[in-house]
């Protein structure tokens, strides 16, 4: 499969939603636990912090998006200026095919033109392919947050993972 990887525009808003939704409703894969609107992804969008990135991985054939990356400052302050939290987001049906190695590939490139030095993600302590794919990437683990998130009914670890790059 061709992927094309690119920056989010506007007029991505809606496939987005359409490819996050089913992922937050699992309830397995993510923290989040309320579905987004057209709207809500609009104004993260808009909102979306100049240093940040935020890509897409499409489809070559046919143009559906099968990924999203992004990277968040965690800080407006100096002292961490150098550090972004990532998140990744693959279609329940394009696991496994390459989709999130190659949006790191393209974002751990932008990441230094945005002068990042070190990525930092968070996954759910269950969700073993989550931890298994960062690891891939290069990701090391350095803590785990003890029963951080409560969803569903129940305490759930959060898992931090960091990458210095290169």
């Amino acid at each position: 499969m061709e992927l094309i990887i690119r920056p989010v525009r506007e007029e991505d808003a809606g496939s987005i939603v359409e490819l996050l939704n089913p992922i937050i409703q699992a309830g397995i894969y993510t923290a989040m636990d309320e579905s987004f609107s057209v709207t809500d992804q609009l104004d993260f969008m808009r909102s979306f912090p100049q240093r940040g990135i935020y890509q897409i991985a499409l489809d070559g054939a046919t143009q559906k998006i099968l990924g999203i990356q992004d990277v968040l400052p965690i800080s407006t302050s100096n002292v961490f200026r150098h550090v972004g939290e990532v998140s990744t987001f693959v279609a329940l049906d394009a696991h496994r095919q390459g989709v999130g190695q190659s949006l790191c590939q393209a974002t751990f490139k932008a990441v230094k033109v945005q002068d990042f030095l070190k990525l930092r993600a968070t996954v759910r302590g269950d969700n073993p392919y989550a931890l298994a794919f960062y690891q891939s990437q290069g990701f090391e683990l350095i803590g785990i947050a003890k029963q951080h998130a409560y969803l569903r009914g129940k305490y759930i670890d959060e898992i931090l993972l960091e990458k210095f790059l290169e």
